[in-house]
């Protein structure tokens, strides 16, 4: 198998972190054909990495569907509970960076792109409002500490700092202040080897994009 991936790309990095932690033989490589490139979507109709290929030739694409798939059909791995609703409560870790806050960066991570200009203070604010729910969300589920690390908190952690990263650019410089159970957590993930490298190697390419 071979993923194809970008260290720029959070989806693509939470993959290659679940590589890393379960030692998968699986060749990580740059999107052949070109990402964005009419070749790409002929080949990859979603037109986004990651993707994984299989032995046989197959696709799978979408990170989480990656992540699930991996964790289902190779042996040794153990990053997903057995007790369904410990499983549900994984998930949602994951919907939540998804769906909740990933897309309140989108308009800030866009402008950075296109460099564009932006109400930095609006901007923050809303990025703020979802990181509310996930401090309320990491509340209710408990004490993280008391529990292995899973695909939810790896999903969470490559979206988690560019939620960091991005408003350091326009003069927010901790917007996990406010928040003491996303901090902690935050703290937490980043004691895992695999993580700290997937976010190193993210964080390396993030600096160089802005130079």
């Amino acid at each position: 198998m071979r993923l194809l991936s970008s260290n720029f790309s959070p989806y693509a990095t939470r993959v290659r972190i679940q590589i890393a932690k379960n030692n998968l033989p699986i060749e990580v490589c740059a999107p052949e054909p070109a990402l964005r490139t009419p070749e790409f979507f002929a080949k990859y109709p979603l037109g986004k990495i990651p993707v994984l290929e299989l032995d046989d030739g197959q696709c799978i694409t979408e990170s989480w569907v990656i992540m699930e798939y991996l964790e289902q059909t190779t042996s040794g791995s153990n990053l997903s509970p057995s007790d369904a609703f410990a499983k549900a409560q994984m998930s949602m870790l994951g919907r939540y960076a998804d769906l909740h806050l990933g897309p309140s960066l989108f308009p800030m991570f866009k402008a950075l792109l296109m460099k564009t200009d932006i109400d930095a203070e609006q901007e923050v604010n809303a990025i703020k409002a979802e990181l509310a729910k996930g401090e309320q969300l990491l509340k209710l589920q408990g004490d993280f500490q008391q529990r292995s690390l899973n695909l939810g908190d790896i999903a969470l952690a490559t979206t988690m700092y560019f939620t960091i990263a991005t408003p350091k650019i326009y003069g927010c410089e901790n917007i996990l202040a406010d928040f003491e159970t996303l901090s902690s957590w935050w703290a937490w993930v980043l004691k895992d080897e695999a993580v700290k490298q997937g976010i190193d190697e993210m964080q390396a390419a993030f600096m160089a994009f802005g130079q």
